[in-house]
């Protein structure tokens, strides 16, 4: 368990519990997001690329926490982990948010294929460290995915969804989980930037 660029004079942490991806995972869909970006480019569409930096996915988003809060957190989250096993994903398919045709999408995603029980019992046990924590549960609905792009505008979504569609069914491969991540947001200037803050082992398989 690590914590990566603290500082004394830190009194709160803007953090979300994630998962980050392997190493071939990740630079499959470097790969895709940079083709789709290049296929786009002279289309109206207004679009918001991840920083490939960023690609993960989020198991729950909390919010600013004062330092104690965290610290009591990490604590709990390392107990409540000890013996879990790691286990593997499988990103695949493109799909946007919201569903709905009636509403604009806004959001550009690749999921996870059948998620396996291990991945909600994960989640589980982020919730449990959050009770043991005295800190609420967020209310929040869990659908797998790593964030590809933000649609920011209704302009030029014909064209877009005619350039993505060929990647539709697109497999990033199987990601091995091997560490659970409480990531740290770091907002200012520019996309908001993640590092980690502290980070979980789990027991290789």
């Amino acid at each position: 368990m690590t914590d990566t660029q603290e500082s004394k004079s830190q009194t709160s942490h803007r953090l979300f519990f994630a998962i980050e991806l392997s190493t071939g995972v990740h630079q499959n869909l470097v790969d895709l997001s940079s083709r789709m970006e290049k296929a786009v480019l002279f289309t109206p569409a207004k679009i918001l690329w991840a920083p490939p930096e960023n690609f993960h996915l989020t198991l729950y988003f909390l919010g600013d926490l004062e330092r104690n809060s965290a610290i009591k957190l990490r604590e709990q989250t390392a107990s409540l982990l000890a013996g879990f096993e790691q286990f593997k994903i499988d990103v695949r398919r493109l799909g946007m948010f919201p569903s709905d045709p009636k509403e604009p999408p806004r959001v550009l995603w690749i999921g996870v294929h059948n998620p396996p029980p291990a991945l909600m019992e994960l989640r589980q046990r982020c919730a449990d460290a959050l009770k043991s924590s005295h800190l609420p549960i967020p209310d929040q609905d869990f659908s797998p995915h790593v964030t590809l792009a933000r649609i920011k505008s209704t302009k030029g979504l014909g064209p877009f969804r005619k350039q993505i569609e060929p990647h539709k069914f697109f497999k990033a491969g199987k990601s091995l989980v091997t560490h659970l991540t409480l990531m740290e947001s770091i907002t200012g200037d520019g996309p908001a930037r993640y590092q980690p803050w502290a980070t979980f082992p789990l027991n290789p398989i």
